[in-house]
This record gives structure tokens, sequence and C-alpha cells, in this order.
């Protein structure tokens, strides 16, 4: 069973779990008797208004630095839309939020340590394979980065393939050519990376090895661990 908040948010986030309720399928619900009889209160168009708002809110908000979900998933979101004829992307939201990673997403404003509204996305996307691979990560760690810039202590839970560097985090591609993502001193920064500096920022090799395997010269390594330094990716190599 479960209590009677949870069954609230869930008649606003969940469209199966709420259209169970409307139709009077109240053995879904997963309730106790004298919850379910509680329930029988709330105004059923209420409801709907109510849920309507909550989703179209979620679509519109602007998280943080990020911009929203229309501005950090432009390409993966149209995917989503071609391949659902959703050109409202109501059935995306109501997708989204019977899943899993939303779930784990709402927990952050009442417990801390959930996913942020861009993992969960990417978690979401990942799942369905919507969309183009390589653009799918790059569109998710560009949106977490931007979030990061504005949230230097962030109430979400921030884990691989960010990493943490002396002036904030970063991540570094894993799909396609490899490229730099990271929020360094309140800051986005972004750009193409080689093979070489990919590895020097993620290897946990030492330097001299990561350059050995790829036949870099040390006057390299030097230049390339000073600018690293200088942007806050690395610190300082020790006196």
């Amino acid at each position: 069973m479960i209590s009677l908040d949870v069954a609230t948010d869930r008649l606003l986030h969940r469209v199966s779990y709420r259209q169970a309720f409307l139709d009077g399928r109240f053995d879904e619900l997963d309730l106790a008797a004298q919850d379910i009889e509680a329930l029988q209160c709330i105004d059923r168009q209420q409801l709907i208004e109510t849920a309507e708002s909550v989703r179209s809110a979620l679509l519109q908000r602007k998280h943080r630095g990020s911009g929203g979900i229309h501005a950090t998933w432009p390409t993966t979101l149209a995917a989503w839309q071609a391949s659902h004829d959703d050109e409202s992307l109501e059935l995306f939201l109501d997708a989204f939020m019977e899943s899993e990673a939303f779930g784990c997403y709402q927990e952050v404003p009442h417990a801390g340590g959930g996913l942020s509204m861009e993992e969960a996305v990417y978690c979401f996307f990942e799942a369905m394979d919507t969309g183009d691979a390589q653009v799918r990560e790059a569109e998710f760690l560009a949106g977490l980065c931007k979030a990061l810039a504005l949230n230097t202590r962030p109430s979400f839970t921030v884990g691989p393939p960010l990493r943490r560097a002396p002036a904030g985090w970063f991540a570094v591609s894993r799909r396609g050519a490899p490229r730099l993502f990271a929020a360094l001193a309140g800051n986005y920064v972004s750009g193409e990376l080689t093979p070489f500096l990919a590895d020097l920022l993620v290897s946990d090799q030492p330097h001299s090895q990561v350059a050995a395997s790829h036949a870099v010269a040390a006057a390299v390594v030097d230049a390339a661990v000073a600018r690293f330094t200088s942007l806050g990716l690395l610190a300082p190599p020790p006196n």
C-alpha cells in the first residue's frame, strides 16, 4: 500500500494512475479503503485541469541555466515528436512523467539527492533510444553543465560522466569525436578535443604515460597541462 500523499502526487503526474481513479478502478490505486474514501471528495474536473497545468508548467519551466526542456533538447525532442506524431508534446510529457527517471527527479524538492531535470530527461531518452545517440549525449552534457555553471552547490546528484575539477565540473563526450563540456568558475565552456587531450583529462594514468601512448612530445604535454590548469580543469602540479 502507498500513502495518501504518494497517491495524490501520482494523480497529478501519472496519467494511467489518474485515469484509473477517474474510471473508478480503485483496486488499481494500491490504497487502503479509508484513503480511497478520502479521495472521493476530489473534484474530478479540477483534478484534470490541475494535472494539465502541472504538465504545461513542466514543459515551459526554465531549469536554472539550461533553459528548459525545449532549449536543452531541440534535436532529440524533435526526434521524439517525429516518431510519435506528437506535435503538442503531450505524449512525451505523459510518458516522461510515468517513467522511473521522472520519479528520481521528483525526489529533489523533498529529500535532495535526486536526479537533475537534465539527467532525468536524458535517462528517459536513453531508455527509449530516442534520436541520435551522439546528439543525445551532447545535448545532455551541454544542458547539465550550463545548469552547474549557475549552481555551484547543486541540490541534485552529479555523477559520471561528470567529473570534479578545481574550478567546477567537466565531462568528455564518449560518443563520436571527443568534446569538452564544463562548468568552470560560473561559466559554461565547450570545445573539441583531440584524443590525446581527452585522455589527458580523464585517464588515471600519469601524464607521461598518456603522452607516450599518443607519441606526444614532453613540451606539448607541459603546454596542455598548463592550459588545463589555467582553466581550472586540472590542479596545479605539486611543487
